[in-house]
């Protein structure tokens, strides 16, 4: 128990320095790069001319999405994220959303893309094995006994063991950008230029702040 609470303490003093630390570095970096172009939830990966933001050591701007973004109103050009919300509960991501809203010049666009559970869940009805085995391919090595029939590769891509907490198809997703506050929302083509392996299993959304 005595263990328990220190852990916290010290978890909550630390998310209180990195905090700290992003507040200044993020003041920094919107000096340095006006107008703002943002990279939410990067990990390691880079877009030139774009300031990445996660928790990861590696991106530009470490910094909890669910604390919201420490950039002023009107201040950040474009918005993008490659399947970075679906780690988010509803609520959490309705408000990530409105805070993309606030920070965008107006004219701003959030450009963003999400796991479609669509041609998943219709190639498990169909029971179409060979679709699910070939598209869902990055379950670890040791975890694949785990996940051996159609419904468990399933559940690995929606989940990902507890990592996911939001399921999405198109009509979810672009109600949720709706509901924050955006009103020129649609659903764009994959390009192939900027959108990496996930042609088969994302939703590409884009919103432009009026």
């Amino acid at each position: 128990m005595i263990r328990a609470v220190f852990e916290l303490i010290l978890g909550k003093y630390g998310n209180a320095q990195i905090k700290i630390k992003g507040l200044r570095q993020a003041k920094r970096l919107a000096k340095e790069n006006y107008p703002l172009k943002l990279n939410l939830g990067c990990g390691a990966y880079r877009i030139k001319d774009f300031v990445g933001v996660d928790m990861c050591s590696q991106a530009d701007l470490r910094w909890d999405l669910q604390w919201g973004l420490p950039f002023k109103d009107e201040s950040v050009l474009e918005i993008r994220s490659n399947h970075c919300f679906e780690h988010l509960g509803l609520a959490d991501l309705i408000t990530l959303l409105k805070e993309c809203k606030r920070v965008l010049v107006k004219g701003g666009i959030l450009d963003f893309s999400v796991p479609h559970i669509n041609p998943y869940l219709s190639a498990y009805l169909k029971n179409d094995v060979k679709f699910l085995s070939e598209k869902i391919y990055d379950i670890p090595e040791e975890k694949r006994h785990l996940y051996s029939t159609s419904f468990d590769k399933l559940s690995w891509l929606l989940l990902r063991d507890g990592e996911h907490k939001s399921i999405f198809d198109k009509e979810a997703i672009l109600e949720k950008v709706k509901f924050a506050g955006f009103s020129n929302v649609s659903v764009r083509e994959y390009d192939v230029s900027r959108d990496g392996d996930y042609r088969y299993s994302s939703v590409y959304v884009m919103a432009k702040k009026e």
